[in-house]
């Protein structure tokens, strides 16, 4: 009989193991009005390891623990806080696509990855650089834009392209818009696929490039990310609007020299790149 108690027992804990190893079934979408499905555990806190500050760049590095994997672990992150009162933005376009480190400006500070783009590196959605359309807007219901005025003082547009209510100097559209106006959760849904982000957010009125780095096949599914995001400082990053920009093996960061940051390379080459570049 007591064999026969052990035995039940074990058999519970795997079952309780499995379930626990395969969350359920879904698929990320910003446009869904459901209410989330399968609960995820609050994300536990960011650690930052290290802070770099050159000519109004400010850069963090640290680590998040990881989800979904068997064994403890972490993925390591990049937060790149832009003054764009002493800094502006340049996109870096390919003709074939390139290693990110080969799109660093000769002045820029730094460079990370761009948006989505299709096979032969074209852009896939909207792009403008120094006033000059470099791609089409692609569908206006889907995820967001990033968007700067001319004027240095201007702040950044972050979120719905329907929202835009100026001529942009430069665009990025891309997609999904993860965490919507005010903190509001993008995703409402999690189809548990996981890789590495690029996100561009605002803190306040601050605009921050989020570089999250792991293993292929590992990373945060959009929906962790999103709470990740949402959550106050010191736990999450309190974006209170964020747009995904890329993920996967094409997601990285790559500094100057004069910059003592961590390089963040991607696994693959890159269509085009966003700079960060002194005024």
């Amino acid at each position: 009989m007591q064999a026969a108690r052990l035995l039940l027992v074990g058999l519970g804990l795997v079952g309780l193991a499995c379930a626990r190893r395969h969350p359920p079934p879904g698929r990320d979408d910003a446009n869904s009005s459901e209410p989330a499905r399968g609960a995820v555990a609050p994300p536990q806190a960011r650690t930052v390891t290290s802070t770099v500050e050159v000519d109004g760049l400010r850069v963090q590095m640290g680590v998040l623990p990881a989800t979904g994997t068997q064994t403890p672990s972490v993925w390591g992150f990049s937060d790149l806080a832009v003054d764009l009162q002493r800094l502006r933005l340049e996109i870096v376009p390919t003709h074939a696509g390139a290693p990110l480190a080969s799109l660093l400006p000769a002045r820029g500070l730094a460079v990370i990855n761009g948006g989505y783009f299709e096979a032969d590196f074209r852009p896939s959605t909207w792009l403008k650089n120094g006033g000059v359309q470099l791609s089409p807007q692609a569908d206006p219901s889907k995820g967001g834009v990033l968007a700067l005025g001319p004027a240095k003082d201007a702040q950044p547009y972050l979120g719905a392209l329907a929202g835009l209510r100026f001529e942009p100097e430069l665009a990025v559209q891309s997609f999904p818009l993860i965490v919507e106006p005010d903190f509001k959760q993008g995703i409402r849904r999690d189809d548990g696929r996981r890789a590495a982000r690029t996100v561009a957010c605002l803190i306040d009125d601050t605009l921050h490039f989020l570089v999250i780095t792991a293993p292929r096949g590992e990373g945060p599914t959009l929906f962790e990310m999103a709470d990740w995001l949402r959550q106050p400082e010191p736990r999450g990053f309190h974006c209170r609007v964020a747009l995904n920009l890329d993920g996967g093996p094409s997601t990285g960061v790559w500094f100057s020299p004069r910059v003592a940051a961590r390089q963040r390379p991607p696994l693959a080459n890159v269509g085009y790149a966003i700079a960060i570049v002194p005024r």
